[in-house]
């Protein structure tokens, strides 16, 4: 088991909770591969969470997209 991936899902499953982290990361999973600028990788993945319903803080959602995004790119390593 590597320990990066690890450490990022806890702290993110701490700050933000368990559900929407698993949501932020199948979202950001989705639309990792896709053709898609960045920006607009990060609107598609921003707009499906809010289609969602968690009602978080702008910058906790912000925060668990990059959590999310540095999770997969930890898993990939």
């Amino acid at each position: 088991m590597k320990l990066t991936p690890f450490i990022i899902e806890r702290f993110a499953k701490f700050v933000m909770g368990g559900v929407p982290f698993e949501s932020m990361k199948r979202i950001v999973a989705d639309v990792n591969n896709s053709a898609m600028s960045g920006s607009e990788k990060r609107q598609a993945v921003l707009n499906e969470f809010a289609s969602l319903g968690y009602a978080l803080a702008d910058c906790l959602i912000n925060l668990g997209l990059e959590l999310a995004v540095a999770w997969l790119k930890s898993k990939a390593a």
